[in-house]
């Protein structure tokens, strides 16, 4: 395989639709990174999670975020300071209050709990999401700005390159990928939508976000992986991509 750049940044979301925790080492399995992605919000009185990409409604979740706490759950964190854990009794009133709508927390079925509603992924989940600096230089300069935040595309890892320009991590499909003790095969590229131009902390909406992705690459920016071997990843490790792509069936996860 062949050293082609380095892990840059490692982002957790314990919680979906709401904003993350940039961490530095992360354990995979096959089903993706320990504690990320295990709940959803919900609105409590239709059980339909949240879609913050065509629901106004759900606007504002980027603006909260989830991190790992003590215990076995996360927390939320809310925009005035306070923060709550996803197992007090008190979440949802507050989660209610900051939409103006009946919301609230549910787990995903395969995290196995039986003290919260469960809910479903809107979209196809894959383990793994890859992003490029490459990828995102290219897209601000299609923009005509300065930088381009990763946080947009919600990316697991953020890959810098040695070398390469452009939208490159489409030529990555097929290949087997190799980070830390992990070892991935790149699935297919990711398709954008809404969430990429709504505002978060330190971030201004902007649909010409989207709208370049769409003129320029075909609604894709950055991959989906599936896990080949667990392992851990830390900021800094290596990256390798196998030299000859080799197609591979498409496994979902």
């Amino acid at each position: 395989m062949d050293l082609v750049g380095r892990v840059a940044e490692i982002w957790r979301y314990p919680v979906s639709s709401v904003g993350g925790e940039r961490i530095t080492r992360a354990e995979l399995s096959a089903v993706g990174m320990e504690g990320d992605r295990q709940y959803g919000l919900i609105d409590t009185e239709t059980g339909k999670p949240a879609a913050p990409e065509r629901d106004h409604r759900w606007r504002k979740a980027l603006h909260l975020e989830a991190r790992s706490a003590e215990g076995d759950l996360p927390a939320i964190f809310f925009p005035n300071g306070q923060s709550c854990g996803l197992g007090e009794p008190k979440l949802n009133r507050l989660l209610s209050d900051y939409f103006g709508f009946a919301a609230g927390i549910a787990a995903y079925a395969h995290t196995g709990r039986v003290d919260f509603p469960l809910t479903h992924y809107r979209h196809q989940h894959f383990p793994a999401h890859l992003l490029t600096k490459t990828s995102l230089r290219h897209l601000a300069m299609l923009g005509n700005v300065e930088t381009v935040d990763s946080r947009r595309f919600r990316p697991t890892f953020l890959i810098d390159l040695d070398t390469g320009n452009g939208f490159i991590e489409h030529e990555w499909i097929g290949r087997h990928l190799k980070l830390g003790s992990t070892n991935l095969i790149a699935q297919e590229e990711t398709k954008r939508c809404g969430m990429t131009f709504i505002s978060q902390p330190g971030v201004d909406e902007d649909p010409e976000v989207l709208r370049n992705i769409l003129r320029h690459n075909k609604r894709n920016l950055g991959i989906y992986c599936s896990i080949e071997d667990p392992g851990t990843v830390q900021v800094g490790d290596e990256f390798f991509i196998e030299g000859a792509q080799r197609r591979v069936m498409h496994c979902p996860l």
